[in-house]
């Protein structure tokens, strides 16, 4: 701290002892080197980046050095680091200005007789004020009363929405219900017909079977049952007389039987 912050402090606080000399020497650590250079701790608050390379040039010989170099850049660095913050809390402070110097909001009491105004000046009798502080408080309880109405109406919505969800709730397990006892219908529907087209096709089977042993057995009693030959036809012998002897009269062929045992007659035409 140097001795113009320390005076600066007493001021601020009201305090100023009577041998100021004693507080400064507390503080006053390096006399005779703030007496040869009293702003050397303030070198770089506020400089530019050209005057404190002109600070370095002065004060460091061998400026080519590889040491040289990498403090002179940090010295850049740490320059524009400061400098940017510097800026950063002018605006915040500014800032900190504006909401401070914000008006505070106030609420007048105004009258029914109109909006139209002089001045910003408001008078009231006494009984003005207090008709004007009876609205007032009926304004404050009818909207009370609003708040509250609104609150009721949003509890009642409340309430018929959850109605409104369990009936759907309970409409779904019906349906769901509905669908498992149709499927389990429709199951055993199916299961019924699987079980009635085996029936029917193994009856189709026995019935083929049957069918195709009595056809061979039928067949066999045809062979056993088959006519026998016919007789070997004759040719009349014409005696040399001249009479015409009749001989034996011929047989009539056996009847036709047809694949399914049944007999074929012969069209009188073709006999």
């Amino acid at each position: 701290m140097t001795h113009d912050l320390i005076l600066k402090s007493f001021q601020a606080t009201g305090v100023w002892p009577m041998d100021a000399s004693r507080v400064l020497q507390r503080f006053n650590n390096n006399p005779q080197q703030q007496d040869d250079d009293p702003g050397i701790g303030e070198q770089g608050e506020g400089d530019t980046w050209p005057q404190l390379r002109k600070i370095f040039d002065a004060a460091v010989a061998g400026k080519a050095k590889f040491e040289a170099k990498r403090l002179s850049q940090g010295l850049h660095s740490l320059q524009v680091n400061n400098e940017l913050l510097r800026l950063q809390n002018a605006e915040l402070r500014a800032e900190l200005s504006l909401i401070r110097k914000r008006p505070i909001k106030s609420t007048a009491l105004t009258t029914r007789e109109g909006d139209e105004w002089h001045g910003g000046a408001v008078f009231y009798s006494p009984r003005k004020l207090a008709s004007e502080r009876a609205r007032k408080a009926a304004e404050l309880d009818e909207a009370a009363e609003l708040q509250l109405q609104k609150a009721r109406d949003r509890e009642i919505k409340a309430a018929e929405a959850a109605e409104k969800k369990r009936s759907q709730e309970a409409a779904k397990v019906a349906r769901q219900q509905a669908k498992i006892a149709k499927d389990a219908e429709q199951l055993r529907q199916r299961e019924e017909k699987a079980a009635e087209r085996a029936l029917k096709k193994q009856q189709q089977q026995a019935a083929t079977a049957q069918k195709s042993r009595d056809t061979a057995n039928m067949r066999k009693r045809e062979a056993s049952d088959k006519p026998a030959k016919k007789p070997t036809k004759r040719r009349r012998v014409v005696a040399p007389s001249s009479g015409v002897v009749a001989g034996p009269p011929e047989a009539s062929p056996p009847p036709k039987f047809g694949l399914r045992n049944r007999q074929i007659k012969t069209p009188a035409r073709y006999k």
